[in-house]
């Protein structure tokens, strides 16, 4: 018995597969999707999605903020971020985390507290990633 699962982002459809479990961050904590799980919509912090699929394959995933659906036998995840370990560009990272942390600095007096806000989830969204790719990596 198996889930079908998809994940969506604007981007592109990052995952397509029939699988036997997801484990994933929820808002509220960890969750374990199995096959005839209850139906939820739950919403889904920056973290590692882990699945299995269903010819035993397992699949990591660095996930942004989102939402996840499950009805039945079918569990869909929107998401605005679905990297896999090739897509993660440590540079390029540090770099975004390097240019909000001054634009806090340098011009806190003169933003809006949703720019605040907005520059402080992107750092923590980009420190996450970072995190996620040190764990991979030492695995």
């Amino acid at each position: 018995m198996a889930l079908h699962f998809k994940i969506i982002t604007p981007l592109r459809t990052a995952l397509q597969a029939d699988v036997t479990s997801i484990h994933l961050l929820g808002t509220e904590g960890e969750m374990e999707i199995l096959p005839g799980h209850t139906d939820i919509i739950a919403s889904v912090g920056n973290g590692e999605l882990t699945c299995r699929t269903a010819e035993g394959k397992s699949i990591s995933l660095f996930i942004g903020g989102g939402f996840l659906q499950v009805e039945g036998e079918q569990a869909m995840l929107v998401t605005d971020t679905a990297l896999e370990d090739a897509d993660i560009d440590t540079t390029s990272i540090e770099a975004a985390i390097e240019k909000a942390q001054e634009a806090l600095r340098n011009r806190a007096s003169v933003l809006s507290r949703e720019e605040q806000t907005y520059l402080e989830a992107v750092i923590a969204k980009q420190l996450a990633i970072l995190d996620y790719n040190k764990v991979r990596r030492r695995r």
